[in-house]
């Protein structure tokens, strides 16, 4: 309602609904001052015109405020202000015009200010609305840009596999590849400027099996997903995304030769008020004996312990009765203003392919 009316006031106006107005008002204001002129004690001729000049200044504009300021006074001065009928000039009519005259002004003026700056304010609003939709568009096909890119040195990657004999060297090239393909899919997920956090439950269920297929391990691997609704900023996505890639695949990697089916289940909950938790686990073989992720050389986990330091945390893999459990906790970065609530419900998705 107030926007309608704040629009209404800002709108340009024709002669025709400026003169109408003017009209109306005037029509309105003598008509009820004319019923009331039994009923009111003396001092109060303009009462009725008041309301009737705000009005037409605030709807009509200045000039239409001012036409009607005059138009209220010429007539309570001569319908309503002794001796009646007439336009005769006294000392008490003197100053019971100098009064109306200063606070129709007055009126007249603050009113006029007023719509100045809802003017200059509705410019101001309107221009930072294109500003905002250009920055959109723009961050948006920036966004594109670099996706389509890594897209790009993914194939020419794999181009390059091609020309190779060595098949440590291709397997190297077909790592760099995916995950450079992981990358160019978040890239595609965060084209939005406004949004602060990304929706890891819908990434996961896709990146996944894309790393099953991509393996030729489909049929084999059961993933299941344990997503909880977590504020992921878009600062933490590329490295937990990789983190997660890499374990995946290590787990597929390092299990089927052994095992005709595993079910491989990937957690990312929340721990306490302040940290979440990346949890990939298998019911394979279990880690080789003596196994230290510390010192491990192969390039995928050197990746992904490198990307957990980024967030702040560690990666640790342990057995687990069955299988074995590669997991990453971490901080959460909430905004200073928002507390957790450690009475909060998570809500748990909980789902399997």
């Amino acid at each position: 309602m107030r926007k309608r009316l704040r629009d209404w006031a800002l709108a340009e106006k024709s002669f025709g609904y400026k003169a109408s107005f003017v009209t109306v008002g005037f029509v309105l204001a003598f008509g009820l001052r004319y019923l009331l002129r039994g009923h009111l004690p003396l001092g109060f001729p303009y009462l009725t015109f008041f309301p009737a000049v705000i009005l037409t200044t605030f709807f009509a504009g200045i000039r239409a405020g001012a036409l009607q300021a005059a138009l209220g006074g010429l007539a309570s001065w001569y319908f309503f202000i002794a001796p009646y009928n007439s336009f005769q000039l006294s000392g008490l009519t003197a100053l019971a015009l100098a009064f109306y005259i200063f606070i129709v002004t007055t009126d007249i003026v603050l009113i006029h200010v007023m719509n100045e700056s809802l003017a200059r304010l509705q410019e101001e609003r309107e221009r930072s609305e294109t500003l905002a939709r250009s920055r959109e568009l723009m961050f948006h096909e920036l966004q594109h840009r670099v996706s389509n890119n890594l897209q790009v040195v993914g194939s020419l990657l794999q181009l390059q596999r091609r020309k190779v004999e060595d098949p440590a060297a291709q397997a190297a090239l077909d790592s760099a590849a995916g995950r450079l393909a992981v990358v160019a899919k978040i890239q595609r997920r965060l084209h939005d400027p406004s949004r602060q956090e990304m929706d890891f439950r819908h990434f996961f269920e896709e990146i996944v099996p894309d790393i099953i297929a991509a393996a030729g391990a489909e049929g084999r691997v059961v993933p299941r997903f344990e997503i909880e609704d977590l504020p992921i900023t878009n600062d933490q996505a590329i490295p937990l995304a990789l983190i997660a890639t890499e374990c995946v695949s290590n787990a597929i990697e390092h299990n089927l030769p052994h095992r005709q089916r595993i079910v491989l289940t990937l957690r990312l909950v929340r721990e306490g008020d302040d940290d979440g938790a990346l949890e990939v686990r298998d019911d394979g073989v279990g880690l080789p004996e003596g196994f230290d992720v510390n010192r491990a050389r192969s390039l995928g986990l050197m990746v992904a312990r490198q990307f957990a330091m980024q967030l702040g945390g560690a990666l640790e893999m342990r057995d687990t009765d069955p299988g074995a459990l590669a997991r990453v906790a971490f901080p959460l970065e909430q905004p200073e203003d928002e507390a957790p609530d450690p009475g909060s419900v998570h809500p748990l998705i909980v789902r399997t392919i």
